[in-house]
């Protein structure tokens, strides 16, 4: 894996768990996800006219785009149903692994991506390492069905957008595709977010006004160093270097939050972080 593409997809993983800590402090409630979230796109979307204006892009295949906008709807209503709920942390290993092996495997068979066996088995490390972290957890809660279901759903979420989105910005500007992909994934959620009228999500909005910044910034920013990412290497890999953003809270979590390292977490931390380096060798 090219050491500046993994970089980026490190540096990435970092945002991403600095943008979920403040969402799960919230308690992933969606209107502060959602008006975050659209704001930056729309800003995005300004540029998007710029370059349509000044480049004259094209993209003549919206397959990937209606693909990736359908799975992102669903995707974030999942995701932040995940935030609310106390009981599915004990899921959400479901939910990484689910993408991260069904990224590889979708990106074997259709977009016939070349996996070495080192990056092969760094990602069932890293998916390992996932599970192990969560493991405390697991034995502590009790079983939700529910909860397990919606994990694997998002999971699924995870590796439809990721593929589609592989595919899209081969043929668009990613700063554009995004845009145009988050917009569309967020106007049908209009009513969702604003299901107890607009006059109260402005009053959630100015209580927590610093973390809708943060959220929309965060997730924006972080998924747009994934898609130039994509450009140029290959969404088997990306995935499951972007789940080291899984190590990074579980530090933060230790360091803030005052959690107790566990045998589980610290082994589940080695393992991913070995998993990370035999992607790099491969």
């Amino acid at each position: 894996m090219d050491t500046l593409v993994f970089s980026l997809v490190l540096f990435a993983a970092f945002t991403h768990a600095f943008w979920n800590y403040f969402s799960k402090k919230v308690s992933g409630n969606f209107t502060i996800f959602w008006y975050g979230h659209l704001s930056t796109n729309l800003i995005l979307f300004i540029y998007t006219i710029y370059l349509f204006m000044t480049k004259g892009i094209h993209f003549i295949n919206w397959t990937p785009v209606i693909i990736s906008v359908i799975a992102h709807s669903f995707y974030f209503i999942s995701m932040l149903y995940v935030y609310s709920k106390e009981d599915i942390s004990s899921a959400f290993p479901v939910t990484r692994g689910t993408g991260v092996i069904g990224t590889a495997v979708l990106s074997y068979f259709l977009l016939k991506e070349a996996i070495s066996a080192s990056a092969a088995f760094g990602i069932l490390t890293v998916c390992i390492g996932i599970l192990l972290i969560s493991l405390g957890k697991l034995k502590n809660q009790d079983n939700n069905l529910k909860s397990y279901f919606i994990a694997i759903l998002t999971g699924v979420f995870i590796f439809i957008y990721a593929i589609a989105d592989k595919v899209g910005v081969q043929h668009m500007h990613p700063v554009a595709y995004l845009s145009i992909v988050n917009i569309m994934a967020l106007a049908p959620l209009t009513l969702m977010a604003n299901r107890n009228g607009f006059s109260e999500s402005i009053k959630i909005l100015k209580k927590h006004f610093k973390e809708t910044l943060i959220i929309g910034f965060g997730s924006t920013g972080t998924y747009l160093i994934i898609l130039f990412a994509m450009r140029f290497e290959r969404a088997s890999y990306i995935v499951p270097v972007r789940e080291f953003s899984i190590v990074i809270a579980s530090i933060m979590g230790f360091i803030f939050l005052k959690e107790k390292p566990t045998l589980f977490k610290i082994i589940g931390i080695v393992s991913i972080t070995a998993g990370l380096v035999l992607i790099k060798m491969g």
